[in-house]
């Protein structure tokens, strides 16, 4: 950093100090190397000569109290001056006297000017909060700077990184084994000083019972208001009385890929196993009606039948959950040339014989309501 035109000048002098007549009546006087101290923003030691006449003639320095930011001393025919950082926007001016402690001859003032800090210019990606779930994570975000910066937390649940080469930091949290919710606050620091700025970011961690991935783990009971059934494989307007030895209606949904993926088991007949992936943003599931699932060569369809005709569809249906997470509803989609739309599941019974399970609604011929899944109690 380059000091300004006024202290190199100022450096490039030399003083010669001429003294009064000592308490003995002999001249004394100081020479001095230089006549003051100009430092750069980041601070500084310097040291400056002192000679005097007669050779060994005793001398001190001092500096007002109030001047913290510098600070000085003796060493034998030096005086050493040392300069802290300045983080303000202000130059600063400071003044040492050089006296006699025997009075034979007249203070000399020097002055110690340093320069303002430049203007720091910053920015982050760091969000306003941090939620982790009880499962924890890792939460990264970037510090655009050119001055230091640091990141600390009291949460002792909380692990943090930092990368001051690459400007990133990172907040880590591990699982949550307790059954209360955590919460901590962790600060970024930008400059020091008086320049320096803090951000403060409240982190909180939730527990595996508010988690709404765990929550959708555990048994279902499917209802709807009319059930169809056929032995031969086809869906028809035979209302079928549900018989839990030739199909379930209550099926278990299980953990699979955290976050990612959940498994549905035994879903409409004994055995079947159906991976859905998880929709983080709504707390559901998606179901792909139409995938083979290799367990009993079951094929999982939405199907949808019209006057005359069934046929079947590979869609993806969207499963929402309500707010307490005691029901699942299936949004159907709508499908233009059929009456009404359900989901269905066409295998072969432990004879070899075709048969088709199913539920569907008539949303404009006979309003039956929504097929729902609902949790066992």
């Amino acid at each position: 950093m380059q000091l300004s035109l006024r202290m190199c000048c100022c450096l490039s002098l030399l003083m010669f100090l001429g003294g009064c007549n000592g308490a003995e009546g002999e001249d004394a006087m100081l020479r001095l190397s230089a006549v003051g101290v100009a430092v750069g923003a980041e601070g500084d030691t310097k040291e400056i000569s002192v000679a005097t006449y007669p050779k060994g003639e005793d001398w001190d320095v001092s500096q007002n109290e109030d001047q913290t930011w510098f600070s000085c001393r003796k060493s034998d025919n030096k005086l050493i001056v040392t300069v802290a950082p300045n983080y303000s926007n202000t130059e600063r001016i400071g003044e040492l006297m050089l006296f006699s402690p025997k009075d034979h001859f007249p203070a000399v003032f020097l002055n110690v000017w340093q320069e303002a800090a430049e203007v720091q210019r910053h920015a982050t990606s760091a969000a306003e909060r941090y939620d982790f779930d009880s499962e924890g994570g890792v939460y990264s975000f970037s510090i655009f700077t050119d001055a230091e910066w640091s990141i600390s937390t009291e949460a002792a649940w909380l692990t943090l990184e930092k990368d001051l080469v690459a400007g990133k930091a990172s907040i880590i949290a591990e699982a949550n084994t307790t059954d209360n919710t955590l919460s901590g606050t962790v600060t970024v620091t930008i400059g020091a000083g008086e320049s320096a700025e803090s951000l403060e970011i409240p982190v909180t961690q939730g527990t595996r019972a508010d988690n709404p991935y765990y929550k959708l783990c555990g048994k279902w009971e499917i209802t709807a208001s009319k059930w169809y059934y056929s032995p031969n494989g086809s869906l028809n307007s035979l209302d079928y009385a549900p018989n839990a030895s030739q199909y379930y209606l209550i099926f278990d949904i299980e953990e699979g890929v955290y976050g990612e993926s959940l498994v549905m088991r035994n879903f409409l007949y004994p055995g079947t196993k159906l991976e859905v992936r998880y929709d983080a943003e709504s707390g559901g599931f998606t179901i792909p009606f139409g995938w083979t699932v290799l367990s009993y060569n079951v094929f999982f369809y939405v199907t949808m039948v019209s006057s005359s005709q069934f046929s079947y569809a590979s869609i993806e249906v969207p499963v929402i959950p309500s707010v307490e997470h005691t029901a699942l509803t299936p949004k159907m989609p709508s499908v233009s040339g059929f009456n009404y739309i359900g989901f269905g599941l066409w295998t072969y019974n432990d004879n070899g014989i075709k048969v088709a399970f199913g539920s569907s609604y008539r949303p404009t011929m006979f309003p039956m309501g929504d097929i729902l899944f609902r949790k066992a109690q």
